[in-house]
């Protein structure tokens, strides 16, 4: 069945404007080498998924390929009507487009970017038409990132409106490129592992400052606090999380912020990150206070840092991750334990760096399409970069131990960016 089009009205050329870059950026988030670096991958995965256009809406997205420091591109969760930016990458041009603000001039833009071309409106509406005057054509393919649920900051039936109105004035046809950008997003350049070393050490750094000054009877509220102080502290722009956790008898509050109660005897864990420019860390330790472990808690922890210790050496460029996830399922069995699985699928850690879990993870290829080769492997590349995050369980044993650490895929295996946290169980009496 043919594709049936709609006809829309475009808006004339009122709120809007058009400029030409007339000098270089001021002051812009990374150098010139970095941008060109991170252009020619985008471009070389729309060649490779047959894409003539791609068009960003997610604000993490529109910062990696603008550098763009716009304040309201910070997180993927606009407010209200706070101007949002989008960016429309073709196979000659990059156009950073940016809807009017009542306080924000164009130097935001020029300055602050490398983009060559700016678009500045007030309603996302003039996109298709800026699509046009931008070279898209009938029978050309957009790839986006939009999609059910997205946060764009545009209401349901105004962005099926536009999508509509995009593929009728332009004759395109728009698809989901998330692949695309997701694969070249997924190696990091020196550039970027060298900012996540700043947020994993001040992360590390702010464990080991917690875990000298950690006692039963203290409030979690207040260690939580006191952690991300240490981490602003130690070099880091921002605090992602500080999550206190407690295996004392009581019920286990998981992925839970800290809580206004105090800490008892036990094991006490945190799980806690922080970011550099943008870029983020995630790290997990724990400590036994007031009691030693038991034999089955000390082998459960064993287990778990043969596993990481068995990640390092098998995490390398050309591996299938599910040869590694093989291994590290066989390990665990030998061990006496085992892996909680979900739908069957292993989980043993996710992805670091501008977002987490964008991907991909340490998870079996069927569960990751997006990033399958031709023959539907998930293979490591150097420059990926990863937490360690497995849930072993030893049965007849309540709780797990979580030994995560940020590691960066190189030509020999893996880096461990927090080593100088050490592996080892620890305990205060």
């Amino acid at each position: 069945m043919s594709k049936v089009r709609t006809s829309f009205t475009a808006l004339p050329k009122a709120g809007r404007k058009t400029l030409k870059r007339d000098r270089p950026p001021a002051y812009p988030e990374h150098p010139r080498a970095e941008h060109d670096w991170r252009i020619a991958r985008l471009r070389h995965a729309m060649h490779r998924d047959g894409i003539d256009v791609l068009l960003f809406a997610r604000n993490p997205n529109v910062f990696y390929v603008t550098g763009t420091r716009f304040v309201f591109v910070r997180t993927d969760a606009p407010r209200g009507l706070a101007p949002q930016s989008t960016a429309i990458l073709t196979a000659d041009d990059l156009i950073y487009c940016q809807r009017f603000g009542p306080f924000d001039t164009d130097e935001v833009a020029i300055d602050t970017t490398w983009a060559d071309t700016f678009e500045f409106y007030d309603d996302e509406e003039h996109l298709p038409a800026i699509l046009r005057d931008n070279g898209v054509r009938n029978g050309q393919r957009i790839g986006t990132e939009w999609g059910a649920g997205l946060c764009v900051g545009i209401n349901p039936i105004k962005f099926q409106n536009l999508i509509g109105r995009i593929e009728s004035e332009t004759g395109a046809s728009i698809l989901d490129g998330t692949a695309a950008m997701k694969k070249a997003m997924a190696v990091k350049s020196q550039y970027e592992i060298e900012h996540m070393r700043v947020a994993v050490a001040a992360a590390a750094a702010a464990m080991e400052k917690t875990f000298e000054i950690v006692a039963p009877g203290m409030n979690a509220l207040d260690i939580s606090r006191k952690t991300r102080m240490f981490m602003l502290e130690a070099g880091a722009d921002t605090v992602t999380h500080s999550q206190v956790l407690i295996e004392d008898g009581s019920p286990r509050l998981g992925s839970c912020d800290a809580v206004d109660r105090n800490i008892g005897k036990g094991y006490f864990h945190m799980d806690i990150g922080c970011t550099y420019r943008r870029y983020g860390s995630d790290i997990h330790r724990g400590i036994f206070l007031g009691r030693q472990p038991t034999s089955g808690e000390r082998k459960l922890y064993d287990c778990r840092v043969g596993v990481s210790e068995l990640m390092d050496k098998s995490n390398a460029p050309g591996v299938p991750v599910d040869d590694v996830l093989a291994e590290v399922e066989r390990y665990v069995s030998e061990c006496g334990c085992e892996i909680p699985k979900k739908n069957g699928l292993v989980f043993a850690g996710h992805s670091i760096g501008l977002e987490t879990y964008q991907g991909p993870s340490l998870a079996s290829s069927a569960s990751q399409p997006e990033f399958q080769n031709e023959n539907g492997s998930f293979i490591f590349e150097r420059g990926m970069m990863f937490t360690y995050e497995i849930p072993i369980r030893l049965p007849g044993l309540n709780g797990f131990f979580n030994i995560e650490d940020d590691v960066v895929v190189t030509e020999n295996g893996v880096e461990n960016m927090n080593s100088t946290l050490t592996r080892d169980l620890r305990v205060r009496l």
